[in-house]
């Protein structure tokens, strides 16, 4: 048990309780807000190691097993037994509400992790700054599509096909998008403005699984820019936009196999880069939280049972049929969900110890 275990154990705990917390916290006023009485709600599984009652008798605790959390509303968030009427439970249970409050008592978990994500990302660039690229050409590669066009290092990009370009991931989506494709470069030389026609090679993307364009260049190095709230939010918005498409690009690439596992990671692997945020300071944790917030948001909503998206799709069934699955498959699919995730848990934690 070295030091760096212990810091990187810390970070984990600095970093993922905060965002559990927010999770449940979704549940927890949704639950209250639609007249559902909440008996629990515990940071962390198994026996509780300190806690307490507040005046609507709900236990606040924290407990032995810090990995997730819960709140336990009263009544079932499925019914177990057909033989039951819903009537006969108490007015303040789950099962009473209607079936649109429980819809939302369920998503209001992970949308409150999208939620996080996006004020910690505001929050970051509101008062640290967001390191942006410019659209400066810092160096041209021999034989390549940009050189043999004529774009020289130095030159501005300014717009490509007539679409305005701010940095240079702008200059890159539209480069990638447009594979063997003739584009036109409005290029600010010194005191001319150029006009050059660039046909991007097409390179095979293992992380896509498709083709892209490529056209031979770098960009300077990224500078801290100072934003103003509304541009915060502005960016904040879209950064939180393109993390959730990215994710979701990710997801596809691990469910066609198509994705290298040392690029999966684990609550080890969290745990590692937790410790190395705090080493690099408190941005750089906000940064790490605000990713792994909208990641868990999204997680929760994959339709899988026993996570928040497997009880929506339970719910979405009961919507359109007039009538919730038997109970004994709920039972099913909740055991086999709860399976799966035990699975997939050792797998991952496989992955991060390097099998």
């Amino acid at each position: 048990m070295n030091e760096s275990f212990f810091f990187s154990l810390i970070g984990f705990f600095v970093v993922l309780t905060p965002l559990i917390f927010f999770h449940e916290l979704g549940h927890y006023y949704a639950a209250i807000k639609s007249g559902v009485k909440v008996e629990t709600f515990s940071i962390g599984f198994g026996p509780e190691l300190l806690g307490f009652s507040d005046k609507n008798n709900t236990r606040w605790k924290f407990s032995l097993i810090p990995l997730g959390g819960y709140v336990k509303m009263k009544g079932e968030l499925v019914k177990i037994n057909d033989n039951v009427d819903k009537k006969s439970f108490d007015k303040d249970a789950f099962l009473q509400a209607g079936l649109l409050s429980r819809m939302l008592i369920v998503f209001s978990g992970p949308l409150a992790n999208l939620f996080l994500g996006l004020i910690l990302i505001t929050s970051l660039y509101c008062f640290n700054g967001r390191y942006e690229s410019s659209t400066i050409i810092n160096t041209v590669i021999d034989s390549q599509p940009a050189k043999l066009a004529g774009i020289l290092p130095g030159d501005n990009i300014i717009s490509i096909n007539e679409r305005m370009v701010y940095n240079f991931d702008d200059i890159k989506n539209i480069v990638e998008k447009k594979p063997n494709f003739p584009l036109k470069f409005k290029v600010e030389r010194q005191t001319s403005i150029l006009f050059i026609n660039i046909v991007p090679n097409a390179i095979y993307d293992k992380k896509s699984n498709k083709l892209v364009g490529r056209i031979g260049v770098t960009a300077k190095p990224m500078i801290l820019k100072k934003l103003s709230f509304f541009d915060s939010l502005q960016l904040g918005i879209y950064d939180t936009y393109r993390l959730t498409v990215d994710w979701i690009i990710g997801l596809k690439s691990l469910l066609s196999f198509n994705i290298n596992k040392n690029e999966i990671v684990g609550p080890i692997g969290i745990a590692k880069i937790s410790g190395s945020s705090l080493n690099q300071g408190f941005f750089s944790i906000i940064f790490l939280m605000a990713i792994l917030s909208i990641n868990l948001g999204l997680i929760n909503l994959l339709p899988i049972p026993g996570l928040d998206g497997g009880y929506l799709m339970l719910y979405i069934y009961e919507l359109i049929f007039k009538k919730s699955l038997p109970s004994n498959i709920q039972i099913y699919l909740l055991k086999l969900g709860f399976g799966f995730l035990l699975m997939l848990m050792l797998l991952v934690t496989a992955f991060d110890l390097g099998f």
